[in-house]
């Protein structure tokens, strides 16, 4: 997977009022609501916004190396597409 973006029938809610960082996401037109948390928010929306290199990126905005976490987010990624809340790309 080279890169991702949100799927057309996925409607999203980042709020800005939290301290925790979570999304509120529902797949339309009725999908039930899913609430992604913590650390997972955080993948999400790296990965939702485009970023490149989301592992790199969560290591840097978690305060944690590479190697300690890159097994953990690539399997979590695969799970956010298999569950279609995010679309890989291939460039």
């Amino acid at each position: 997977m080279s890169g991702f973006c949100v799927p057309r029938r996925v409607a999203f809610v980042i709020p800005g009022d939290s301290d925790a960082p979570e999304v509120f996401l529902m797949q339309l037109p009725d999908g039930p609501p899913v609430v992604l948390h913590g650390a997972s928010a955080v993948i999400w929306v790296l990965a939702a916004d485009g970023e490149e290199d989301v592992v790199a990126e969560v290591g840097r905005t978690m305060g944690v190396a590479r190697d300690m976490l890159e097994g953990d987010v690539t399997t979590h990624l695969r799970d956010l597409v298999d569950r279609g809340w995010l679309l890989a790309r291939s460039d």
